[in-house]
């Protein structure tokens, strides 16, 4: 179906946006506490609401339902891994409602509830012979066996994590998560496995509210089901160490955490005036607009070196 992949990108887009005003124009003004280090900077951000996960979640997943390639593995269960870490970021997102300084789920809870969200994935992706436990370098493959699981999970985790800690500017996780979208399409295409434009489409349309001065944030259920999406879609693919390589920009951002984190927790002081890198650079008087704006074009410079790991 020539046509297909076009048709899932405008319907999603259409109805991501329709429901993007529709929760607009239902909820209020948002009571997720700023952090106190952050409020010299995003005061003006107090009070927006956090349905934008929400809004492409569910857009990308009723357009998927009319989808003719749905039952391929290429499109269920990336989608399936969209539904359920979006699950997991609700229930933080909810969280955050009712804490004073914007805290939702306790760390180690969180992590264990994304640990057992991606066991199951994976549980469910081995009994339909669907994992592959050889690593494919883009020059050689590494055969892993068991190991390959651990693997597998850590991987998860990572994705989901790195886009969780990236997102914290208008519109940089999403703007900085396209070229990866993009690059898992491509792959399925170069491929021909069935792929779909589902979500893509649906992120589209949440950057057009999410742009400065964005009208919603994604929150953790959008962050939380784009890491899955992307995670599952490159262990299907087999382009794991593409994807990687697409993600850097997420990676230095997830790393900045863990050092400064580290730092403060052994040693008692700070590597950055704060972590994760973009709110540095915040905190240190830079425009925001220019943050995202460079830190999007060095996503897709990361996405682009990708492809050479492509065949």
């Amino acid at each position: 179906m020539p046509s297909r992949l076009p048709i899932l990108l405008l319907a999603s887009l259409l109805l991501t946006f329709v429901l993007s005003k529709v929760l607009l124009s239902l909820v209020g003004r948002s009571t997720v506490a700023i952090k106190p280090e952050l409020r010299p900077v995003h005061a003006s951000k107090a009070g927006t609401p956090v349905v934008g996960g929400i809004a492409f979640v569910m857009g990308a997943f009723l357009v998927s339902l009319i989808d003719p390639e749905l039952a391929s593995p290429m499109v269920l269960y990336p989608m399936f891994g969209l539904l359920l870490f979006a699950s997991v970021g609700f229930l933080d997102d909810h969280l955050k409602r009712t804490s004073y300084n914007g805290d939702g789920l306790p760390s180690l809870l969180k992590l264990a509830l994304q640990v057992q969200a991606a066991l199951l994935l994976l549980i469910i992706l081995k009994q339909h012979g669907l994992i592959d436990t050889t690593l494919d370098l883009g020059f050689a493959s590494l055969a892993l066996g068991p190991a390959y699981y651990l693997f597998a999970l850590l991987y998860i985790l990572y994705f989901v994590n790195a886009i969780n800690i990236t997102d914290g500017l208008d519109a940089l996780a999403a703007g900085s998560s396209l070229p990866m979208l993009l690059l898992v399409i491509f792959i399925s295409n170069q491929r021909s496995m069935p792929s779909s434009t589902a979500l893509l489409g649906a992120i589209l349309a949440f950057l057009w509210f999410n742009r400065r001065p964005a009208k919603y944030f994604m929150g953790d259920c959008g962050s939380h089901a784009l890491g899955g999406y992307l995670a599952i879609s490159a262990l299907l693919l087999k382009a794991e160490v593409a994807l990687f390589v697409a993600s850097g920009l997420f990676l230095v951002e997830l790393a900045t955490s863990l050092i400064q984190i580290i730092s403060i927790r052994k040693f008692g002081k700070k590597v950055f005036i704060i972590a994760p890198l973009h709110h540095a650079y915040e905190l240190k008087g830079m425009k925001e607009t220019h943050i995202v704006l460079s830190f999007i074009l060095v996503s897709w410079l990361f996405g682009a070196a990708s492809l050479l790991l492509t065949r």
